[in-house]
Parts: structure tokens; C-alpha cells; sequence
């Protein structure tokens, strides 16, 4: 049972590192005519990419330190994470965009209105892949990861019997000039 949520564990950190490392990298080069290649990096072509994946870590983290229905809606959140950043991907695939985004940013080059090419490197396809990877660990995490073992209340101080009373029998002593803290 212990092999099931560190195998989980892992499957959420290959997506989100993955993400992450393909959202900082070189997804698209723009040239035209003579000019030096125009690069755009991940972020520039699908810059929420980048939030996903560390909301998707911050999910990962969140999910041991909840129980019961909790950890359905957070792997129904990181699945959502890893649904978007394949979306994104692929939608950071599109040529016009890499062709207006490059525009923008060498418009002496962009002048010439003169595309040549447009290449793409690897690295959209391993940011969708790493969303693909959240969306499968959000999933397993619905069905199997209210079984798992979460943090425990091992080290939790046990309340005393007189810290157990309820609110209103304290306030009642402290109506009464009696201070509830006290030992009697």
C-alpha cells in the first residue's frame, strides 16, 4: 500500500518538473529573409504553463496533508492543472502566433513581412506530455487516494478533560471572574 502513493508522488513531480523545464526553454524559432532567428521561449507562446505546474506541485504537497473528500478535489484540481498546460501546449504549437509573437518583438525584421520558417522544437510536446502525466495522476488520485495514509496526529498534544469543556462553560467562568485555565 505504501508503493501506490510514492509511485503517485513521482508521476506528479515527473509532469510538473517536466512542465516547468520545457515552460523555460525554446519552443519556436522565427525567421525572416536574412535576418537571425527570432527565438520564443515557452513562456512567451503559453505563459501560464509555468503557474500550472507549480499550482500542481503545490496540489501534490496539499494532497498528504488532507483526508476523505478533500483529496478528490485536489486531484480533481491537479487534473485540471494537467489539462490545461496540454491545452496550452498545443495551442503554443500554432505558427500564426509564433509569427505575431515574433512581430512583436523584432519588428525591424518583422518589416519585411518575409517569414521564411518557422520551427518548433521538442519541447511543446514535452510540456504536453507532462500535462498528460498530471492529468493521469489527478485521475488515480480520485479513485485511490482516499485509502492512502496521510499525515498523522501522532505528535498532536491530547487535550486534558478540562480543556475539553465547551465554549460557552468558559466564558460562563470568565463571567464569574474565574480563570478556565487554571488547574483545580
Amino acid at each position: 500500500m505504501k508503493r501506490e502513493p510514492t509511485a503517485w508522488l513521482l508521476l506528479c513531480a515527473a509532469g510538473a518538473g517536466l512542465s516547468l523545464l520545457a515552460a523555460g526553454r525554446v519552443w519556436a524559432s522565427v525567421r525572416y529573409g536574412g535576418a537571425a532567428p527570432v527565438e520564443l521561449q515557452g513562456g512567451d507562446l503559453a505563459p501560464a504553463v509555468q503557474p500550472l505546474a507549480l499550482a500542481a506541485l503545490a496540489a501534490t504537497v496539499a494532497l498528504f496533508a488532507t483526508r476523505g473528500l478533500w483529496r478528490r478535489v485536489i486531484g480533481a484540481v491537479l487534473a485540471l492543472c494537467g489539462a490545461g498546460i496540454a491545452l496550452l501546449s498545443w495551442q503554443g504549437l500554432a505558427v500564426t502566433a509564433a509569427e505575431e509573437l515574433a512581430a512583436a518583438r523584432s519588428p525591424l525584421a518583422a518589416a519585411t513581412r518575409d517569414v521564411t520558417a518557422v520551427a518548433h522544437t521538442a519541447w511543446p510536446y514535452l510540456a504536453a506530455a507532462g500535462g498528460a502525466l498530471l492529468i493521469a495522476s489527478g485521475v488515480l488520485a480520485v479513485a485511490r487516494a482516499t485509502g492512502w495514509a496521510g499525515m498523522s496526529g501522532r505528535y498532536d498534544r491530547p487535550r486534558p478533560a478540562a480543556e475539553q469543556r465547551d465554549d460557552k462553560s468558559l466564558w460562563e467562568a470568565i463571567d464569574r471572574g474565574d480563570d478556565p485555565t487554571e488547574e483545580r
